[in-house]
């Protein structure tokens, strides 16, 4: 429970700081591109933990 409230106190902050430093037209392509963005973290995630079982 630690590593998840860590987490996504960590997601929080980060998105939080790229809105500040870009503003409205950050939120906007945050908005448009967050589900690509996050499947692409996962897809990521998924081939180094199959390339380290190999």
């Amino acid at each position: 429970m630690l590593a998840s409230a860590i987490g996504r106190g960590a997601r929080f902050y980060l998105v939080a700081g790229i809105l500040y430093a870009g503003g409205e037209k950050m939120e906007k392509t945050i908005k448009r591109y967050i589900d690509i963005f996050g499947w692409a973290v996962i897809a990521a995630i998924a081939v180094l933990i199959g390339y380290q079982q190999v």
